[in-house]
């Protein structure tokens, strides 16, 4: 990354953390935690601990730093390595990211970009960029309003899941924007805290419909048609046509139409370190933030907390995006005026640099 993007990113950071530390979600336990970062042009740091929220703070006002984590888990002695730290337990925590969510939209905003000569186009990546004939070339994602809602009707889904099936309270479940294409949601449950990293699979499968057998689902009482799978299943079919088989075409159906589809390897670690809530991510520059009403929350506008400011930017390639309602690009080798949040957008993800 280049050292004027470096020195602009990290100032722009610091002084986020120094002015609105207010957003930051100090965890509990804090001193039986992992906290790790990743610098901006750097690799990650692992294995820290902080004794307080006011050393914490501290710290990410003096690196400035990209992305921050910490970890679900709690440890006797966290700043040991992984298997000398003395696992205690581990919060349950399922991420869901537009990614993973097969929608139509994807191949409108598909883009690639060339790492060596900085050129790039819509659509599926070229083996070779056409204008050097390099092979360094990238597959791009944008994010839409269709594949954004999307992903929050499977928050929803996951959400219906650990309430109606698992006995999770609302009050127990915190969602949160990860500040890029996706959400967490974060379990406040001390039944799960214990368990390992094969029944946290388990859990994982069930809710994404994973091996779901309808057959047998039909050779069991008819009362289990009022809970779990059974009941979406009964539903499906009180909705669908009379003649609709019971076969395994139409199990593949219920699942798509009820199963959340969460990133079952994050569940399943037991030691994962997530972003950090309050903190800004490192290739969007948005906050990872509390979402009180998923129905009302904006992915393209309350997570953006940089100012307005004006920054000179030349932009290497960018398609068109969405901002606090505004709207920018598409760029192709452009030297543009961006607000601040706009221009970290762009530069944190590699896409231009700091124009004179």
């Amino acid at each position: 990354m280049d050292e004027k993007v470096v020195s602009y990113l990290r100032k722009v950071y610091r002084e986020y953390y120094l002015h609105s530390q207010v957003n930051l979600e100090i965890p509990s336990k804090i001193s039986s935690r992992e906290f790790g970062y990743m610098p901006f042009g750097g690799g990650m740091v692992r294995h820290l601990s902080f004794k307080s929220a006011g050393e914490l703070i501290a710290e990410l006002v003096k690196q400035g730093p990209s992305s921050v984590y910490c970890s679900n888990a709690v440890y006797e002695y966290p700043t040991l390595q992984m298997d000398e730290k003395g696992w205690l337990g581990a919060e349950l925590i399922f991420d869901i990211d537009a990614d993973s969510i097969p929608t139509l939209c994807k191949s409108k905003h598909a883009w690639w970009s060339c790492q060596d000569c900085h050129k790039g186009g819509m659509g599926q990546k070229p083996s070779k960029c056409p204008a050097c004939k390099g092979a360094s070339v990238e597959q791009m994602h944008w994010s839409c309003r269709e594949c954004l809602n999307a992903t929050k009707e499977h928050v929803r889904r996951l959400v219906d899941f650990l309430g109606d099936d698992f006995g999770v309270r609302q009050e127990q479940i915190r969602l949160y924007f990860s500040g890029n294409r996706g959400y967490h949601a974060h379990v406040q449950d001390e039944r799960f805290d214990d368990a390992d990293s094969s029944m946290r699979g388990d859990i994982a499968n069930y809710i994404r419909g994973t091996g779901l057998n309808l057959k047998a689902m039909q050779d069991k009482t008819l009362a289990i048609s009022s809970l779990g799978w059974g009941r979406r299943a009964s539903l499906f079919f009180s909705q669908s046509d009379p003649g609709t088989k019971k076969n395994q075409k139409t199990t593949e159906q219920i699942i798509l139409t009820n199963g959340a589809m969460i990133d079952e390897s994050v569940t399943t670690d037991v030691h994962r370190v997530f972003r950090m809530p309050g903190t800004l991510h490192g290739t969007s520059g948005m906050l990872k933030m509390r979402v009180q009403s998923l129905q009302d929350f904006d992915p393209l506008l309350q997570p953006v907390v940089l100012g307005d400011e004006s920054m000179k930017v030349h932009v290497y390639y960018a398609p068109e995006f969405y901002l606090k309602r505004r709207k920018f690009g598409p760029y192709d080798s452009a030297t543009v005026q961006l607000p601040t949040y706009a221009a970290v957008f762009l530069l944190a993800r590699g896409l231009g640099v700091v124009a004179a």
